[in-house]
């Protein structure tokens, strides 16, 4: 547009300027003719502008067209090789149901010859589903399962008691803790019917429980409370000591024997300063759990383990007795 502009002015000024040497006045222009002049140059840059922004929307509509043009082929993709292979599993499907003799199911292509036997595999499914499910929950299974984990607890225990008991810390409990849910002073009572039923019962298998007793932060309140609990689980088990005898059969009279074995155990722990201290005595309750009297229990208190010739006879008879009331079988 410049360009074209040019001229025209350059001729202009010319004219001007010879008008001005010949006549000694400069060119006057009309009025009408230099506002008419002005408004065609308006309209010029108006129309020029216009075409401009008219021009825009044509090149976004060829570019969308582009773009739609290159999209249709990928909405006409082909199927994949799944969809195909499902899509033959459904037609063989339907030729074999089709080629089924016999009536139908309702209003559908399914023969009664096919629901019938996938209607038995299905409710024989949910069944076994079913009985699974009870058979998991029921107390049995429940009770073989804590079987199994106290058996865990007490095998992990036996890596460091009585030969390890330095790598046996109170951290190292707090994990057991963890891994097997049990707090400490559960860990410390199936260890305690661990020992006095499977163990023999000599001074390192009781240092080893003095062990696991102090690195269990447990008081001796606590400590007298876990022997209680010990003595109530076997009395309701075994029944209570039975000085006399007289009268039982020989299975009888092992069981009894055993029975007392656990309880002179029990009372020689409950005896030891450093396992349960004064303090914690006054709520013993062993005796009286029992069934045994002061006399009684003077008779056959275990004075020292180093000295005392009868604990070879009471780990036989506990072997003798019933081993079902063992640490394992304790939920």
């Amino acid at each position: 547009m410049a360009s074209a502009i040019s001229p025209c002015l350059l001729a202009g000024r010319s004219l001007v300027s010879t008008h001005r040497v010949r006549y000694g006045t400069p060119l006057s222009v009309p009025r009408d003719l230099r506002f008419t002049e002005q408004r065609r140059f308006a309209d010029f840059s108006v129309h020029a502008k216009k075409k401009k922004v008219a021009e825009a929307p044509v090149v976004e509509e060829v570019v969308e067209e582009e773009l739609v043009e290159e999209e249709i082929p990928e909405e006409e993709a082909e199927p994949s090789w799944v969809s195909e292979r499902v899509t033959d599993v459904q037609q063989t499907v339907q030729s074999v149901m089709q080629a089924v003799p016999g009536p139908r199911v309702g209003e559908s292509n399914m023969p009664w010859l096919v629901a019938l036997p996938l209607g038995y595999m299905a409710l024989t499914f949910v069944l076994a589903v079913y009985k699974t499910v009870k058979m998991r929950s029921s107390p049995k299974a429940k009770r073989r399962r804590q079987i199994g984990k106290n058996a865990g607890l007490n095998q992990t225990i036996d890596e460091f008691l009585p030969d390890n008991k330095a790598a046996l810390t109170s951290k190292e409990l707090k994990s057991l803790e963890k891994k097997f849910n049990f707090s400490s002073d559960e860990i410390l009572r199936k260890y305690i019917r661990y020992i006095i039923n499977e163990k023999p019962f000599t001074p390192e298998t009781v240092s080893g429980l003095i062990h696991l007793r102090r690195v269990s932060g447990l008081d001796d309140l606590e400590i007298a409370e876990v022997l209680n609990e010990i003595s109530r689980r076997i009395v309701k088990a075994k029944g209570p000591v039975v000085m006399d005898t007289t009268g039982f059969t020989e299975k009888g009279v092992q069981r009894k024997a055993a029975v007392q074995g656990i309880f002179t155990k029990l009372l020689y722990l409950s005896e030891l300063d450093d396992f349960c201290g004064p303090s914690g005595r006054e709520k013993l309750e062993i005796k009286s759990i029992f069934g045994v009297t002061d006399e009684d229990a003077a008779s056959i208190r275990i004075v020292s383990l180093s000295s005392s010739a009868d604990l070879d006879a009471l780990d036989k008879s506990l072997d003798a007795g019933d081993s079902s009331d063992s640490e394992a079988d304790e939920p």
